[in-house]
């Protein structure tokens, strides 16, 4: 049996007229500080196809560690006030460029799977 994975799910959507730049944040900041913090394992991102998704058409799958990086990441913040607050700042530039949506927590499901192991 392959390990359970977890993902922290954010929806999100570009903002009118900031295609180019948004892209140009996304890879430079936005992505680069997902995958630097130390509870993140992989991070992949998803695009609605042919108009078929909600309103928010992106979705950034940033897989975690386990359950307890849900409790890592409140003490980080408490741990690194400085770094928190530069965090904050940069998701705040963020929102020049994009429309954030719900975020969920999702999991594998094993028992859908019917492939050989």
């Amino acid at each position: 049996m392959q390990p359970y994975r977890i993902y922290l799910v954010t929806s999100f959507k570009v903002r009118p007229g900031k295609g180019p730049e948004a892209r140009k944040w996304w890879r430079e900041k936005g992505a680069p500080d997902i995958v630097s913090k130390p509870w993140t394992k992989s991070l992949r991102c998803f695009a609605a196809q042919f108009g078929l998704g909600p309103d928010y058409y992106l979705e950034a799958w940033q897989e975690i560690s386990n359950y307890s990086a849900m409790d890592q990441i409140d003490q980080w913040f408490i741990d690194n006030p400085k770094e928190g607050e530069a965090y904050a700042k940069l998701w705040r530039e963020g929102e020049e460029f994009f429309d954030w949506g719900p975020t969920r927590l999702v999991g594998d499901w094993p028992e859908s799977s019917i492939l050989p192991d």
